[in-house]
């Protein structure tokens, strides 16, 4: 099972929504090793990107080790991707982690 945290850009007010016991996951730091920039919504820089699972000019899915990085939008092109960081250029409309449940 997987816990969500998304985050919404609709008009000029960019909102953040935590789902399912995500705030916990935060706050115990399972989140460190990737380290996301957003500029404006016309690009995303992402470093401690594994690799990509899925590509297509409106939709991407990053591998960040300990989960997923979901980014929608349209007219998408991977700029750069130099060791474990990805730079993505076009129009980004929302984002969607989606990180792995650690196993006690």
């Amino acid at each position: 099972m997987s816990r969500k945290l998304k985050i919404e850009k609709s008009g000029k007010r960019v909102k953040t929504r935590l789902l399912a016991g995500a705030d916990e996951l935060l706050r115990t730091g399972l989140l460190k090793g990737a380290h996301i920039e957003l500029f404006s919504n016309r690009e995303i820089s992402v470093e401690g990107c594994c690799g990509v699972y899925e590509y297509t000019d409106c939709y991407l899915r990053l591998n960040l080790g300990n989960g997923s990085l979901i980014i929608s939008g349209s007219g998408f092109d991977i700029s750069s991707f130099e060791e474990k960081c990805i730079v993505i250029r076009g129009c980004i409309s929302s984002l969607e982690f989606c990180l792995k449940e650690e196993k006690q």
